[in-house]
């Protein structure tokens, strides 16, 4: 399903979507804190019941078997191994079940673990556990631990933990199981202290003081506007007159440097008029 599906679909559920659904949740949240068969966490606690009640709409499953399978060890929320495989098989994102791939070491003993399935025919899988990374991560040294007696249930357990946050994260919310947590202990979790945001705007000035520029820069001096100009004289220089041609020792420009005068241009020739010749006696006049 789409992130954006997902999304939509939660805020569709979610008891926080309108004040009807929050007061309808917090009555099943104090039924459901009254009961004597849900776990001790929730028994006479409607808080905690409605929490439960909020993962279970958003994963669209019972609020009684989010209450049975969601254990609080050290003050934080964890599954089940045994539900996050029944979340898995149950889901229908898969072809078929959960398939476990087991290898065993020299002596026969159970040594690592591998979750798989397919999807549209595709194989998906999850990574590899097995005993190395169990003594490389102090799981085998716990008090009580079960790797120690139980080495093949808990590499089936832990295999399919990791395999549902690292393909189906959706399904198990992002939530660690029981057998992680106890494994991972109250010390390793790393509380973040409240700042208050006075503090926090005090050492951000610091950090700003102690890391500035010690350099002194000159101030840059921004010129003046320029005054208007009256005399333009005095601002576009004259041309300079052009050399005169060298003379020859007479006075005279050389030959080569004459240039030669213009010829008139011819005037038109005018049209003469053929005229009768003149009689000395004058014209006859009969």
């Amino acid at each position: 399903m789409p992130t954006t599906a997902l999304a939509t679909r939660s805020e569709e559920t979610s008891i926080f979507a309108s004040s009807d659904k929050f007061e309808m949740a917090g009555r099943m949240a104090t039924a459901l804190a009254k009961s004597t068969i849900v776990p001790k966490e929730y028994q006479g606690n409607a808080s905690n019941a409605l929490i439960a009640i909020e993962l279970a709409n958003r994963m669209g499953v019972s609020p009684l078997m989010v209450m049975q399978n969601l254990y609080v060890v050290y003050g934080r929320p964890s599954w089940s191994a045994q539900y996050v495989i029944s979340a898995i098989n149950g889901s229908g994102k898969y072809d078929f079940e959960l398939q476990f791939d087991e290898k065993t070491d020299k002596s026969g003993k159970p040594f690592s673990c591998q979750c798989w399935t397919e999807r549209n025919g595709r194989k998906v899988t999850g990574p590899v556990i097995d005993m190395d990374m169990a003594k490389a991560e102090g799981w085998l040294g716990k008090n009580g631990s079960k790797w120690q007696t139980m080495p093949q249930m808990m590499l089936r357990y832990r295999a399919a933990s990791f395999f549902g946050r690292m393909n189906c994260p959706e399904l198990i919310m992002g939530i660690y199981t029981k057998e992680e947590v106890i494994e991972i202990g109250p010390d390793s979790y790393e509380e973040v202290p409240y700042t208050p945001t006075s503090q926090v705007e005090q050492e951000v000035k610091e950090d700003i003081a102690a890391n500035a520029n010690s350099v002194a820069f000159d101030e840059t001096v921004v010129d003046p506007e320029p005054a208007p100009v009256k005399d333009v004289e005095a601002v576009i220089p004259k041309p300079e007159p052009a050399a005169e041609a060298p003379k020859s020792s007479k006075g005279r420009p050389k030959k080569s440097e004459q240039k030669p005068e213009p010829m008139p241009a011819p005037e038109p020739e005018q049209a003469v008029m053929d005229l009768p010749p003149a009689d000395d006696d004058g014209p006859e006049w009969e």
